[in-house]
C-alpha cells in the first residue's frame, strides 16, 4: 500500500482536514485551532516541506521519521522533506507549528541550503528535545509572534515572517547543541550516507541551471548522478533510499516535475522548448512523463493556470 504524498501546502491542509493556507510556502498554526477539524489519527504519510512545532501540552504522539514525542510533556519536535510522519493525538494538544518550504526559507536572496546552516532539520537528525518550562514558554512566544504577523497580513508581512523564522531556526540550533550530548549519535556509516545524499541533492539543484553541456549521461538519469559520486547506481540508490525512504529516481523526477511546472507556468517557452531543457530528447517522452504524474498534459495544465 503506498503512502499519501502531499506536495503542496494546500494539499496537506485538505489531507489532515484543516482549512486550506494563506501563502504557497508557508503556514502557522495553533494546534488548539487544528483540533476543531484535524484528524486525531493519521496513517503514515510524506509531504515536501520543512516543520518545527513547540507542543506545550497534550496527550498521544507524533511520530517523524524512527522518532515519536512524549505524551503530556513540553516538546520541540521537526520533520524534513519527504520524512514518513504519522500521529494518533488526543484533542487537547496546545501549541504551534510551522511549515515551510525551502524555496520560502531562502526568499529572494540566494542562501544555502537550510540543512546547510540547520543540520539537526537532515531526516536522520530530527529527534524530538523535551524541554523545560521556560524554555517552552520562550519557544511559545517566537511562534506566537510569527502568527500575529501572519494573521493580519500587513505590509512586508511575508518578508517579517521569514525573519521570525530564522530567529525561531537559530533559537533551535542553540537549544539543539547545548542538548546534543543527550542524543544518538548516528553511527560514521550513516553520517557517510548522509552526505552522500547531501552531495547529490546539490547536484540534482545545480544540474539544470542554464549554460550546462552533458554529453555521455543527463541529469534526468539515476546514472548521472551514481557516476558524479564514483558510485555504483544500485549501491548509489539504496544509499538515496535508505535515508530518504524514495529511489533515487522519484527525487529526480519530483524535482523535475517542479521544474516543468514552473516553466510552463512562468514562461512562452513552447513544450518541445521546455522538454529539451529538461534533457528529454523525445517530447513526447516529456509529455507522457508530465501526464502520468499531473493526469493531464503539459499544454492542458499551461491551459488551466
Amino acid at each position: 500500500m503506498s503512502l499519501d504524498h502531499f506536495s503542496t501546502l494546500k494539499d496537506y491542509c485538505k489531507g489532515i482536514n484543516i482549512p486550506p493556507p494563506k501563502l504557497k510556502g508557508f503556514d502557522i498554526r495553533s494546534f488548539e485551532e487544528n483540533m476543531k477539524t484535524v484528524h486525531h489519527k493519521m496513517a503514515p504519510f510524506k509531504h515536501e516541506f520543512y516543520a518545527i512545532a513547540i507542543k506545550l501540552d497534550g496527550g498521544g504522539y507524533a511520530k517523524t521519521g524512527n522518532y515519536s514525542t512524549a505524551d503530556k510533556k513540553a516538546t520541540l519536535f521537526f520533520n524534513s522533506p519527504y520524512q514518513i510522519l504519522q500521529w494518533d493525538i488526543a484533542p487537547d494538544w496546545k501549541g504551534f507549528y510551522i511549515i515551510f518550504s525551502e524555496d520560502f526559507y531562502r526568499g529572494p536572496l540566494s542562501r544555502k541550503r537550510i540543512t546547510e546552516q540547520f543540520p539537526y532539520l537532515l531526516i536522520d537528525n530530527t529527534v524530538p528535545m523535551d524541554i523545560d518550562e521556560e524554555d517552552a514558554l520562550a519557544f511559545a512566544k517566537v511562534f506566537e509572534d510569527i502568527y500575529k504577523e501572519h494573521q493580519s497580513y500587513k505590509a512586508n508581512a511575508e518578508e517579517i515572517i521569514r525573519h521570525y523564522v530564522h530567529i525561531a531556526l537559530h533559537k533551535v540550533a542553540r537549544l539543539y547543541d547545548y542538548s546534543k550530548d543527550k542524543l544518538e549519535v548516528t553511527t560514521s556509516q550513516r553520517s557517510l550516507d548522509l552526505h552522500i545524499v547531501s552531495r547529490f541533492k546539490s547536484l540534482l539543484e545545480l544540474a539544470f541551471h542554464p549554460g550546462q553541456s552533458y554529453s555521455e549521461t543527463y541529469p534526468n538519469q539515476v546514472q548521472h548522478y551514481a557516476n558524479k559520486l564514483n558510485l555504483h547506481p544500485n549501491h548509489f540508490n539504496a544509499i538515496v533510499k535508505r535515508i530518504t525512504d524514495n529511489a533515487a529516481s522519484e527525487i529526480i523526477y519530483g524535482h523535475i516535475l517542479n521544474l516543468a511546472k514552473s516553466k510552463l507556468s512562468n514562461s512562452d517557452k513552447s513544450v518541445k522548448e521546455i522538454a529539451f531543457e529538461l534533457y528529454y530528447n523525445y517530447p513526447n517522452h516529456f509529455a507522457n512523463f508530465f501526464k502520468s504524474r499531473m493526469k493531464m498534459t503539459p499544454s492542458q495544465y499551461r491551459k488551466s493556470l
